[in-house]
């Protein structure tokens, strides 16, 4: 009787310190998961000028506009910010696959899509965008087929930084 007991406090205990242990894994690490940055092979203009480029000669893609961040942040009374700018694109085809379903015209929150492009104190460019392949897994269903076909392409834009997503 008294192994018995010991088994189920055990049990107990163990299953509560996993979900706990998955619980601050989860916490610590979905900020890195939702966000990929990643170390451009060239300076700022040429980082921004390549990824106007190559977004625009993909097949149904367009840049909508480049905003500069740091003029936007201190035209409304922010202090400067360095070389920042956010590229936000789309793709018609893609879009209206997206938003022709009421129960995904909640999507349109996060559209058009976008490239952070930014220098770090060390002189350093990135780019940042958010992960297809998580962001899909999140969504399920015919949304992740979308997200995914999107993600594909995101990646062939990234080539030239030889970028490709992945859930970690």
């Amino acid at each position: 009787m008294k192994t018995k007991l010991t088994a189920i406090v055990f049990t107990v205990f163990g299953l509560l310190a996993g979900v706990v242990f998955t619980a601050i894994t989860i916490n610590l690490s979905a900020g890195k998961m939702m966000i990929k940055e990643m170390k451009s092979p060239y300076d700022y203009e040429k980082t921004v000028e390549t990824l106007v480029k190559r977004i625009n000669s993909m097949p149904e893609w367009h840049v909508v506009t480049v905003y500069d961040m740091n003029k936007e942040v201190v035209e409304h009374g922010g202090e400067p910010i360095g070389k920042y700018s956010i590229i936000k694109y789309c793709s018609g085809k893609y879009a209206s696959e997206m938003l022709r379903a009421d129960d995904r015209k909640t999507m349109g929150a996060m559209m058009p899509k976008a490239f952070a492009v930014y220098e770090k104190a060390d002189g350093q460019v990135y780019v940042a965008t958010s992960n297809g392949m998580v962001m899909g897994k999140l969504f399920g269903g015919q949304t992740e087929t979308l997200i995914e076909k999107v993600s594909l392409e995101v990646e062939e834009m990234l080539r030239f930084m030889n970028f490709k997503f992945s859930l970690f």
